[in-house]
């Protein structure tokens, strides 16, 4: 703190809403699987969830009434990867949605990988929650066309559904069993979970472990199908995503789990705290002279501290500060950023003026009106700002 009396301080601080704004959601997502687990933020949309998932079969109400004959989902081919299944919270104008797709799209059919199957038992499904999309659940099917998908689904999580395959095990709020074909894809979307107390398990069977393989007679409603059709449809699911929101949703990335066959929670919880950086160091320096800055935030959980000069990635002996030698005269840009290991970030950047010799450094001191006592005042104001909370006062 004492040093920091003869440096001014740079603070970067996240904005704050207007005080007649709402407040955020205080709380975020989080996914475990075994040892896994990890928070996920939803892929934001400015449409509803069925119009991104955009779900292609037969007579949806279209002129020609082949439309839709890919029987995919077409909005989210930037997601999907072959023989892999993929798992998303997707946000749009009616809420946060829990979005599965299995495997990849193929316009021309035989450039895709063989499908395959998969089913889940989903246990904590919101009660006021809906189902956007089951795919393939068709309002148009009756008991005389056949169907390769089973959907079953308790009595109080039929909402949005068109049909119903039965009740599915005790305990259980939902039974979906996909199988399709090579270059095609499977899935689902069930809106509403926005609220604070969201708890869903996912108990999964894929390929061989799915409660229905095609060409086989293991599901006990069904005559086996035909063996001879079986090729296209047993290919295999050999990964399972995470698929998270990265850059306030300029981004994403991929997290994969560890296992096919261990069950996943999706569940909210309390929002992260907030993580603010402060930078002190001098504002003027000599070429070739050491100068040291230093960081502070608003947390003890930082885990790594990435220091840049002129956008340059400079080493730090110790982490939180930086000792410096200028090797050029002019303006110069120090920035930190800080992260905790739950990628908690903020980044402080800071100018200094760099002169030639020893005398224009001075000069350029003496030539600010009251530096010292005014650099002294306003890195004491921001560190007993920063001390206060700390405590929260």
């Amino acid at each position: 703190m004492i040093s920091a009396l003869f440096a001014p301080m740079v603070s970067a601080q996240s904005e704050q809403p207007a005080a007649d704004e709402p407040a955020a959601d205080e709380y975020t997502y989080r996914i475990v699987q075994g040892d896994q687990e990890f928070e996920v933020e939803p892929i934001q949309g400015d449409v509803p969830v069925e119009v991104f998932y955009d779900y292609r079969y037969p007579y949806q109400s279209r002129e020609d009434p082949s439309w839709g004959r890919s029987f995919s989902s077409q909005g989210t081919t930037e997601f999907q990867q072959d023989s892999t299944s993929i798992l998303m919270l997707y946000e749009g104008p009616d809420g946060v949605s829990l979005v599965a797709i299995h495997d990849k799209y193929y316009e021309d059919r035989e450039n895709g990988t063989a499908g395959s199957s998969v089913s889940w038992e989903l246990t904590g499904l919101p009660d006021d929650g809906e189902w956007a999309v089951i795919d393939d659940d068709y309002d148009w099917r009756n008991e005389t066309v056949e169907k390769d998908d089973i959907h079953q689904l308790g009595a109080n999580h039929r909402a949005g559904a068109a049909g119903n395959d039965g009740d599915p095990p005790e305990d259980v709020d939902a039974r979906l069993s996909w199988v399709w074909s090579n270059g095609r894809t499977d899935g689902m979307a069930y809106r509403g979970l926005g609220g604070d107390d969201v708890s869903i398990t996912i108990d999964p069977a894929f390929n061989g472990n799915s409660y229905h393989r095609y060409g086989d007679d293991r599901r006990p409603d069904e005559d086996p199908d035909d063996p001879e059709e079986g090729e296209e449809y047993n290919g295999t699911i050999d990964d399972w995503q995470v698929v998270s929101a990265t850059d306030g949703g300029e981004d994403y990335k991929r997290i994969w789990f560890n296992s096919l066959e261990q069950e996943v929670q999706i569940e909210t919880v309390p929002e992260s705290e907030q993580v603010t950086a402060s930078l002190f160091g001098p504002e003027q320096a000599t070429v070739g002279q050491n100068v040291t800055f230093s960081v502070n935030s608003s947390t003890e959980e930082i885990e790594s501290y990435e220091w840049t000069v002129n956008g340059t990635p400079v080493d730090s002996t110790n982490g939180s500060a930086l000792t410096h030698a200028f090797e050029e005269a002019g303006t110069a840009e120090v920035n930190v950023t800080v992260s905790t290991a739950d990628e908690r970030t903020d980044t402080a950047s800071h100018t200094v003026d760099v002169a030639e010799t020893e005398a224009e450094t001075q000069a350029a001191e003496d030539s600010t009106p009251g530096f010292r006592i005014g650099a002294a005042l306003a890195a004491l104001g921001g560190v007993l700002l920063f001390a206060a909370r700390r405590r929260g006062t």
